[in-house]
């Protein structure tokens, strides 16, 4: 097992570019140079899934205060009831509630959708902590790893086909 290896090998990650790696390759590198725990909780984070780890619960709580924020923040604008939208956090985060916020400044649907991922970011960047030889820092490259390849599959063409079979289906 080395982590420092693998953290040494990760290609830099960012919003703006694809990424230099798979998560399946990310995940078999992993797979390589990690214990089960700690590939189990990669591969968690990759999936958006539920573990009982440490770093994977604490993500998971702030994606749920990030959504419960979105959630609110949509039931206001429809004038609908915002409990029923709500998912159980343990805390709160006035950071990423002001994140939610400052996002939804922004009138473009796909501009916000990349600030709340902007807010994931810095989520990540934040559990990583200081340690730059730190486990948490491949946990963090997974969930950084999971919102770039999101972004990076976006398919245009692929989406207007998309959205044309839903219209029509809506016409019959």
């Amino acid at each position: 097992m080395s982590l420092i290896y693998l953290i040494s090998s990760l290609p830099m990650l960012s919003l703006d570019t694809a990424p230099g790696m798979t998560p399946d390759a990310f995940l078999a590198a992993c797979r390589e140079q990690l214990g089960e725990q700690a590939v189990a909780a990669v591969e968690a984070l990759l999936n958006g899934q539920a573990l009982a780890h440490p770093f994977v619960e604490v993500w998971l709580d702030k994606e749920a205060i990030l959504r419960n924020a979105v959630a609110r923040k949509r039931a206001r604008a429809a004038g609908g009831d915002q409990d029923r939208w709500q998912r159980p956090a343990c805390g709160c985060d006035s950071q990423i509630e002001a994140g939610v916020e400052d996002a939804f400044e922004e009138p473009d649907p796909l501009t916000r959708e990349r600030a709340l991922d902007k807010a994931r970011w810095l989520i990540a960047g934040e559990l990583q902590g200081t340690d730059p030889l730190s486990l948490n820092v491949a946990f963090a490259y997974a969930v950084k790893l999971a919102i770039t390849s999101r972004w990076h599959a976006l398919d245009a063409a692929r989406g207007q086909q998309m959205f044309d079979s839903l219209t029509r289906a809506g016409d019959m």
